[in-house]
């Protein structure tokens, strides 16, 4: 359809209703490739996000352990303790040396003792694990560190 404008100009004027199916399979191509990608990235976000809360109960665990050993008024030095955290399917080690003197050969009260809190959980490729470390000047006792640490502070 030509109309002629009061210029002397003649316009083409089509009349358009609708979309081509070539165009309609091109945009539902279109938006098909950008939702795939975008469910992608949503997983990947969930599944990194799991990584990480994960992550932050170990290290929770891992504080929660330290602060139960350095809450006990008294520790002996050297020792050791072992145990697992059934909730978490981690294990711990808390091992307890002499800093200052480094060798307790006799009494000294106060001592500062080195205390070092391992925590490891099984990952894909191995196993994990977080470790922590502190200084503590404390009164010299010779007990059972794993079972005053248990008994203390229950999970």
């Amino acid at each position: 359809m030509a109309v002629r404008s009061n210029h002397g100009f003649t316009l083409a004027v089509r009349s358009n209703h609708g979309f081509t199916l070539i165009e309609v399979l091109v945009a539902a191509g279109i938006l098909g490739i950008v939702a795939t990608a975008l469910f992608g990235l949503l997983s990947t976000s969930l599944s990194n996000l799991h990584k990480v809360e994960q992550l932050h109960q170990y290290e929770l665990a891992t504080q929660d352990l330290m602060n139960r050993v350095l809450f006990l008024p008294a520790l002996p030095a050297p020792a050791s303790a072992e145990g697992s955290f059934d909730n978490l399917g981690a294990r711990w080690t808390v091992n307890i040396d002499p800093w200052a003197p480094a060798k307790l050969d006799k009494p000294v009260d106060p001592a500062v003792v080195k205390v070092r809190v391992v925590v490891s959980w099984p990952g894909r490729s191995g196993d994990r694990s977080l470790e922590l470390e502190s200084l503590k000047v404390t009164k010299i006792e010779s007990y059972d560190l794993g079972n005053r640490i248990q008994t203390a502070y229950p999970q």
